[in-house]
């Protein structure tokens, strides 16, 4: 048995046999050559330096946790300023001040030297679990300085460099704090140094973004202030005036019109909405006491346990939040650890999928037409045969396909046209029951919905609708969630090609063309992101023109076809309209019509 223990600053390592950890009583030192080096490559494990800058925000909050709790809200208020500063253009330095308790000599000590043994592990009700959020700087800044009061004491100065394994004890000063409570005591955290490739296009909003969306629960308290701010200046100069300031606040989905979905257990609260808009940003998001942990739709351990996985949990329409407790998260808290709280999660979750899902196919529903669904099916097929996905299929059987004119209007591919007559008759509601052409018919496509198909589905399903409004006033000209890829047809690029004559809808060579190139990049996107793949650009263009030749090869040939189907289509709407002009004094018993609609 392999036996380790800590002796100081060391690992000290032996091999059991029999009793005691050794039976000859020696002992080996299993010694790190280089701890900054490991601390260095687990720091990597933070993707984003607003991540990064969350750790520091989180230590602040928990140290006036308790006096919230124990006093029902704040004794003074929790104030809080992040600070960005650029010279010359470049982010050089962020600071993150607080106004809570401070740090004594000790506590300051225990979190740079002993990584992993957080006290905050021991109360329940506090984020910290692991001890190594103070060394989260190592990933973005060459040096971290905390600069901390607590009560009396003087206030305490700590420089660690990422790149060395020694640093000095805490020095004190009798210098005072920029920003502190009515005591003189708060915390000054600075990451010095920040790495070119992590400032690139960050700047204070995206900051004052990740913390509303990483401590939304949070914001929404009484008492609670969070600023960020920026400032610029030359080399060597300070700059005191912020040349931009942010208010940190809570987002409103009382706000926000659609559909809730409420629920509350033990250890679950959720409230989640599928919104008539698309809210960019505020996608369904799990949080664990008060701080977000993931968007749902990027957890891939419960998604892989999901019925309807992104196509669902990562809707830009839908929103909300799940609060939980008792789980633990991941180092890095973006994931659960595999235990049965998770599980116990996860299934409850699962439970609300369907209701969920019904609920905004039906609002995705209003966005779209029948003449759009005869393009979609068109479309898809177009990818199965242009990424070859339909298994076994016979170079006969494609060209067959290829030239079925008659199928693609009369029902293989596309809605068969229904005659006025039957309209007329479903509208009365008769010859439903009576009919064994018609039940046999319904039996029929019942079985050959439930019956799987023999060659393999195309990976991903393709819709066209109108996007909504959204809050970020992007125009997108399609989305992509999960194996669901979503084309807007009310974006200006789909309608300058859409030709429309006297309300009849033309199908382009031009919109062939677009909706083709549309199609392969959202299936590639599928594809690398399903294999995990990271491809050149070469490759993807060269991925990107392939697809998309073979795709609009496809769909030339079918355009004949389509065209007589929308057609067919737009007839069978005009004809619905003039019925449901027709008052009920105009027909008779039979279902017929009194006169002719001619005339």
């Amino acid at each position: 048995m392999l036996w380790v223990r800590r002796v100081g600053t060391r690992l000290t390592r032996g091999f059991a046999t029999g009793n005691g950890p050794s039976r000859n009583k020696t002992s080996m030192t299993l010694s790190i050559s280089n701890p900054a080096l490991l601390l260095n490559n687990i720091s990597n494990r933070y993707a984003t330096l607003g991540r990064i800058l969350m750790e520091y925000v989180d230590n602040a909050i928990d140290d006036k946790e308790q006096e919230y709790r124990e006093n029902d809200g704040y004794l003074e208020d929790l104030e809080l300023f992040i600070d960005l500063k650029r010279v010359n253009g470049a982010l050089q330095r962020v600071t993150i001040q607080d106004n809570c308790r401070g740090m004594p000599y000790d506590k300051l000590m225990r979190l740079v030297k002993y990584i992993g043994e957080s006290e905050k592990k021991l109360t329940p009700w506090l984020n910290g679990q692991f001890g190594f959020g103070m060394h989260a700087f190592r990933a973005a800044a060459s040096d971290l300085w905390v600069k901390s009061r607590h009560g009396s004491d003087d206030t305490l100065i700590l420089r660690v460099n990422r790149d060395s394994m020694e640093f000095e004890p805490p020095k004190a000063t009798s210098e005072g704090l920029e920003h502190s409570s009515s005591t003189g005591t708060g915390t000054e955290v600075v990451l010095d140094g920040i790495d070119p490739a992590w400032s690139v296009n960050y700047n204070a909003q995206d900051v004052a973004d990740e913390i509303e969306h990483h401590f939304e629960r949070l914001l929404s308290r009484p008492g609670i202030s969070i600023q960020v701010r920026e400032f610029e200046c030359e080399e060597d100069v300070e700059g005191n005036i912020p040349v931009k300031t942010f208010k940190c606040k809570a987002f409103d989905y009382d706000e926000v019109e659609g559909s809730d979905f409420v629920m509350e257990s033990d250890k679950l609260k959720l409230h989640l909405k599928v919104s008539k808009k698309e809210l960019e940003g505020q996608r369904a998001r799990v949080f664990l006491l008060g701080r977000r942990i993931n968007e749902i739709g990027q957890i891939q351990s419960f998604i892989r346990k999901s019925k309807h996985k992104q196509q669902l949990w990562s809707h830009p329409q839908l929103l909300g939040y799940i609060e939980v407790e008792g789980i633990e998260p991941v180092i890095t808290r973006d994931e659960f650890k595999n235990n049965k709280a998770r599980a116990k999660l996860y299934s409850e979750l699962i439970s609300l999928e369907d209701d969920i899902f019904k609920a905004l196919q039906a609002e995705l529903s209003k966005q779209r037409t029948v003449t759009y669904e005869a393009i979609e099916d068109v479309l898809g097929n177009a990818l199965r045969l242009a990424v070859g996905k339909l298994g076994k299929l016979s170079s006969q059987r494609a060209q067959k396909f290829l030239n079925a004119t008659d199928d693609l209007e009369h029902g293989t591919l596309l809605p068969q046209p229904v005659s006025l007559e039957e309209k007329v008759k479903d509208i009365k509601g008769e010859g439903k029951e009576d009919s064994p052409e018609r039940s046999n018919d319904s039996e029929k496509k019942a079985n050959d919905k439930n019956e799987k198909p023999k060659g393999r589905l195309p990976p991903v399903s393709i819709r066209l609708r109108e996007f909504p409004e959204s809050s970020s006033g992007i125009v997108r000209r399609y989305m992509r969630t999960g194996d669901l890829v979503e084309i807007n047809v009310g974006h200006p690029d789909f309608l300058l090609r859409l030709k429309q004559k006297k309300g009849r809808i033309f199908f382009t060579d031009r919109l062939s063309g677009y909706l083709s190139n549309i199609v392969s990049a959202s299936y590639n996107d599928h594809i690398y992101d399903k294999e995990g793949k990271e491809p050149t650009r070469d490759v993807v263009f060269d991925d990107l023109l392939k697809h998309s030749s073979k795709i609009e090869e496809t769909l030339k040939k079918q355009i004949p076809a389509l065209q007589r189907t929308i057609e067919s289509i737009a007839k069978s709407e005009r004809m619905m309209s003039e019925i449901e002009e027709i008052p009920d004094s105009d027909l008779v018993d039979d279902g017929t019509i009194i006169g002719s609609l001619e005339q």
